[in-house]
């Protein structure tokens, strides 16, 4: 069994690599549909191409959540970036949190905003947990913390793939094709000349939203792909889970849907090296921690759905935007680190400003 719990995108984009483009955008997550909206926002003609279907890759295999910052807590993002940084960073995903929403409004996503927590598993995480409830109230940001639990009120919740699928809908007619799986990429006078099974195009510019997967076309990218396991419930009878939560430092989360499915992800810091590389198979030892902590949380009857998605993770641990060395006209929006949903709207966005 390895098939995600959220559904596919319901409309379907079947095409062929174009002949020509201003800007080709390949990889159809929420990158590359968040590209095309700011892209379409500046009135620059822009093509999408997916090898598969929309989300079929990890914006279709996550849990959905939509968080400020990164996955470290903001004690460690301090530790890590300098305060400036870190709090630029919360200012960010904040951001891309309230203009995503706002920039689908009308269309059905999911979407909920009632906050997210974060559940110490140790002494340790205490002590960071309650200096990050110290640290962001002095930087502005509104949270809670009674002891063992921090508490973020402005994160939220979406179903991915529909979000995905709702900034796809409001593309141009005919600039999403599904179906066109790019072999190879080469600049060339001034242009990027582009390949996919025996067809060429000629773009101006070409924008890499693959993520994980860049480095198959891009060996050069220092991005590591890393599995991430998932399984779904079948729906609860009663509320176990009243937020999105993280514990165990980032490792471990679960939500419960309105609809009572409980969510459980995580636990790949228990097999670490086994968790790298592009097999999305779920596996029996992690699957047993997700299922050990989806019954120790109350939950009855059947795992409904066990799956697997690539996260990208770059070595400083936040996203790479911008042109790619030595490759003229080629540019870069991947290396989430886990995070895509938080950031990749305002990556986009940033990355659309510079062309």
């Amino acid at each position: 069994m390895s098939t995600p719990f959220w559904p596919r995108p319901p409309q379907r984009y079947p095409g062929r690599l174009p002949d020509r483009a201003d800007v080709l955008v390949i990889g159809g997550g929420i990158t590359g549909v968040s590209l095309m909206h700011h892209l379409g926002k500046r009135e620059i003609d822009a093509v999408l191409v997916e090898r598969n279907h929309l989300a079929s890759g990890a914006s279709g295999r996550n849990a959905g959540f939509l968080l400020a910052g990164v996955a470290d807590s903001y004690t460690e993002a301090v530790r890590i970036f300098g305060r400036s940084r870190a709090r630029d960073i919360w200012n960010m995903t904040i951001e891309n949190h309230i203009e995503e929403i706002e920039a689908i409004a009308g269309h059905e996503v999911g979407h909920r905003r009632k906050g997210s927590a974060i559940l110490a598993s140790s002494e340790k995480e205490v002590e960071q947990l309650a200096e990050s409830a110290e640290l962001l109230r002095e930087d502005g940001f509104d949270c809670g913390w009674d002891g063992t639990c921090l508490t973020n009120p402005t994160d939220g919740e979406v179903t991915p793939s529909l979000l995905v699928g709702a900034f796809a809908r409001m593309a141009p007619a005919g600039s999403v094709r599904e179906g066109v799986e790019v072999t190879a990429i080469e600049p060339r006078g001034g242009e990027v000349l582009v390949h996919a099974h025996g067809d060429e195009c000629r773009a101006g510019a070409v924008i890499m939203a693959t993520n994980a997967y860049t480095p198959q076309l891009l060996p050069e990218v220092a991005i590591t792909p890393r599995r991430a396991q998932m399984l779904a419930s079948e729906p609860q009878k009663v509320r176990l889970c009243e937020l999105p939560t993280y514990s165990h430092f980032g490792y471990r989360y679960w939500r419960q849907m309105p609809s009572g499915e409980v969510l459980v992800g995580g636990w790949r810091d228990t097999a670490f090296e086994a968790e790298v590389g592009y097999d999305e198979r779920p596996t029996p030892p992690i699957q047993s921690h997700l299922e050990a902590h989806l019954r120790s949380m109350g939950a009855q009857g059947a795992v409904t759905h066990r799956w697997a998605g690539t996260m990208g993770f770059t070595e400083s641990g936040l996203p790479l935007i911008g042109p790619v060395e030595g490759m003229p006209n080629v540019h870069l929006c991947a290396g989430y680190n886990g995070h895509g949903m938080g950031f990749a709207f305002m990556s986009a966005k940033q990355l659309v400003q510079t062309l």
